[in-house]
């Protein structure tokens, strides 16, 4: 809730009841949900060291630590968050398969 109010332009520590009901809408509906889930995953981006190189030119490394930081937040460096980097690398061609 908190990344979704953030990436609408909502300050999460104020929200109230009708924008809270409005972004739980938008994460339900897959569409707006995709659109949260690309528009955070930019701003972790421009965090970066390699917030400069176009997305198809990242290494894999950089997708690793992207899918980390998308998992967990301020605690990207973590086990749980690095394992989930390695499988987001590891499941990344089976993916662009099912998407073809």
């Amino acid at each position: 809730m908190r990344r979704a109010a953030e990436v609408l332009g909502y300050d999460p520590a104020h929200l109230t009841e009708g924008q809270r009901d409005t972004i739980e809408a938008s994460l339900q509906d897959p569409g707006q949900n995709i659109f949260i889930a690309a528009e955070y995953l930019a701003m972790l981006k421009e965090e970066s060291s390699f917030a400069d190189i176009p997305a198809d030119s990242m290494t894999r490394e950089q997708r690793q630590e992207l899918a980390a930081r998308y998992n967990g937040g301020p605690y990207w460096q973590n086990d749980k968050a690095q394992t989930y980097g390695r499988n987001f690398d590891r499941d990344l061609d089976e993916a662009r398969s099912a998407l073809k």
